[in-house]
């Protein structure tokens, strides 16, 4: 489920409101914009900027409002966050990681060692992600292709149940200081 972000929300409204304003300021006293910019004969693509730029920014902000602010919620009421993400190379095998990530709440050595398998070899055909929302207990994990600029799911992701879950940046943490050692 995916709601508006308040914060997110506030910021491209806001930004909307200055831009509206400046707007306002350059439509209502358009001599005065012109002689701030040097006149028409000096700065001429300066006023014909001064005159475009202002609602454009206004009507991107608008629209940002609408399409950036988003976020995405679990049934439960927490926010899912990308915890982890990796790239790794053709060939790695990412379902035994997959694999190891499932029993992560109860053996969670296995788990580290597989992420820092997996950051060793490094990347850029696919990517591991994982996804928690630690107020409700949720981990999700999934693989997607990468293609050029295209994403694509790879594999379908493996939701863990609540009693499953475990601390998935805690782990990539402790699997980075292992592949550092």
């Amino acid at each position: 489920m995916s709601e508006r972000s308040p914060r997110k929300t506030v910021f491209w409204l806001v930004s909307a409101v200055a831009a509206g304003l400046v707007a306002l300021l350059v439509y209502l006293n358009p001599t005065a914009t012109v002689e701030l910019l040097g006149g028409r004969v000096r700065s001429g693509q300066a006023v014909a900027g001064a005159f475009v730029l202002p609602p454009l920014a206004f009507v991107a902000c608008i629209v940002l409002t609408f399409l950036v602010a988003r976020r995405w919620r679990v049934r439960g009421g927490g926010v899912l966050k990308n915890a982890v993400i990796l790239g790794v190379r053709h060939g790695f095998p990412l379902d035994d990681v997959v694999g190891a990530l499932e029993q992560g709440s109860t053996r969670r050595q296995p788990a580290v060692e597989a992420l820092a398998s997996a950051q060793h070899a490094n990347g850029d055909d696919r990517l591991l992600t994982i996804w928690s929302s630690e107020r409700d207990r949720v981990l999700i994990i999934g693989i997607l292709r990468v293609d050029g600029n295209a994403v694509w799911i790879d594999s379908e992701p493996v939701m863990l149940a609540s009693d499953e879950y475990f601390d998935a940046r805690a782990c990539d943490r402790e699997a980075r200081r292992l592949r550092d050692h």
